[in-house]
């Protein structure tokens, strides 16, 4: 029931993430919000057994935290979302 929980709230994330990569290079608010979702999916990705999702998400917040370019964080913003919108397949597995 949890990772079904984490499932639901990653893949509303990832709906969100979609939205701030559009804003990130007009919106400083956008940046801090997509690093705040990033390392939440960090540990949670790691405490559901979801290695991609997690490591993915760290990466990101890691480049936010370097300074990354905007099209390099949206760029990372829409490949975790997608692998986020991909998480109903691996929940049966």
């Amino acid at each position: 029931a949890l990772r079904a929980h984490f499932t639901t709230r990653a893949r509303r994330e990832g709906d969100e993430l979609k939205l701030l990569a559009q804003q990130i290079g007009a919106d400083d608010a956008a940046r801090a919000k997509i690093v705040h979702i990033a390392h939440g999916l960090a540990g949670a990705g790691a405490i559901f057994g979801m290695p991609q999702v997690s490591s993915q998400a760290a990466e990101l917040e890691e480049a936010i935290l370097a300074g990354a370019a905007p099209s390099d964080v949206a760029s990372q913003s829409l490949a975790l979302a997608t692998t986020l919108a991909g998480l109903d397949c691996q929940r049966s597995a």
